[in-house]
């Protein structure tokens, strides 16, 4: 295979990488909490032609001096684009919505801690008590800000949400003290370290130490404002995901068209070779 056509193959390949990812954020388009993902493309490597061996090779060359010839795109990182999507009223009192473009809601399954901006939180009861769990939608336990899953007694009357993520919760009878839990939050600096691990969560690289160390974390005592009755839907774009989508084929085209002009100029020269 020539030069023309394993930098067009290379590069079709990896188009083929952005067009996937387009298609899962145009799916995820009414998932509450998602965030639109970006692909950042860079060069392959690249060949650099000097000189020929000897000076009297030079005679009758055509192509200039330093020529680089390149072995066509790939794609080098998927960036994470936070920027908050728009706000659904529910009135549903375990709706929950993060203002703001970098806190996320610590959630908690099978020991692992994720983050999610997905507050569509449900109630679950806790087998062999009288008490519920706060769970999301795929079923990991909602932590508070002891790190610990977020329970209180089932014959609760009313949940209700402070502005700084503190539930008050009330029961039926009137002589029951209320209950006050913490949501826990985390304030994450650089969202493009989250690594996606499916169920609209994420994950960060080692350990929380590790990131509040190197300040890429903070949890407790931050700014971070949450509404309750609301959920945070997609930032996905329609218009700017379509656009996009077209872009991308055009490319692909481009690069198709690029290995059939490579392939019949190879057809051509062995017709004058014969």
């Amino acid at each position: 295979m020539n030069i023309q056509m394993n930098t067009a193959a290379t590069t079709m390949r990896e188009l083929q990488k952005k067009v996937d990812m387009i298609a899962n954020n145009m799916a995820n388009v009414n998932t509450a909490g998602y965030k639109r993902q970006e692909a950042n493309f860079s060069d392959a490597l690249v060949q650099s032609i000097e000189k020929q061996a000897a000076p009297h090779h030079e005679i009758g060359r055509q192509t200039p001096y330093g020529l680089r010839v390149g072995a066509g795109a790939i794609f080098a990182q998927t960036s994470l684009q936070t920027e908050q999507g728009t706000t659904k009223q529910t009135d549903r009192p375990l709706d929950f919505m993060i203002q703001g473009d970098s806190g996320f809601f610590r959630v908690a399954s099978e020991g692992k801690t994720f983050y999610t901006r997905d507050g569509s939180f449900q109630l679950q009861p806790s087998p062999s008590t009288n008490q519920v769990s706060l769970v999301t939608a795929n079923g990991d336990a909602v932590l508070d800000s002891n790190n610990q899953p977020i329970r209180f007694d089932g014959d609760y009357k009313e949940i209700k949400a402070t502005e700084n993520g503190t539930l008050q919760i009330t029961y039926q009878n009137p002589a029951k003290q209320p209950t006050q839990i913490q949501l826990s939050i985390a304030d994450i600096n650089r969202p493009n370290l989250l690594e996606k691990v499916g169920g609209n969560r994420y994950q960060l690289p080692g350990t929380e130490a590790q990131q509040i160390a190197s300040g890429n974390l903070l949890l407790g005592n931050n700014d971070i404002k949450v509404s309750q009755g609301a959920l945070e839907m997609s930032n996905v774009d329609m218009t700017d995901e379509m656009t996009e989508l077209i872009a991308t084929q055009r490319l692909l085209e481009s690069q198709g068209k690029a290995i059939t002009f490579a392939d019949d100029m190879m057809g051509l020269v062995n017709t004058i070779k014969g």
